[in-house]
């Protein structure tokens, strides 16, 4: 039989090249009130943001980037650095 061949084409990972893993541990800022927050990365998708388990607990989106059909008062984060870092 023949070997199996992968597909190796070059998956985009955002300008920062930073791959989120579930469990992982970081810091985001709040773009608007530079409010910091250490957060457990649920998951992370590139249109999304983080889903993210809090201090207390409790899940929430954190928005990466804007979208259009975002209301107005919504708050944008941006990636700090890994816990403990």
């Amino acid at each position: 039989p023949a070997p199996f061949i992968m597909n190796n084409k070059i998956k985009n990972l955002g300008k920062s090249g930073m791959v989120y893993r579930r469990g992982q541990q970081i810091v985001l800022g709040n773009e608007r009130t530079t409010e910091h927050v250490a957060v457990k990365v649920v998951m992370h998708d590139s249109m999304q943001g983080w889903l993210a388990e809090n201090g207390d607990g409790d899940y929430q989106w954190y928005r990466e980037h804007k979208q259009e059909k975002d209301p107005t008062e919504t708050e944008y984060w941006k990636y700090i650095k890994k816990v403990g870092t």
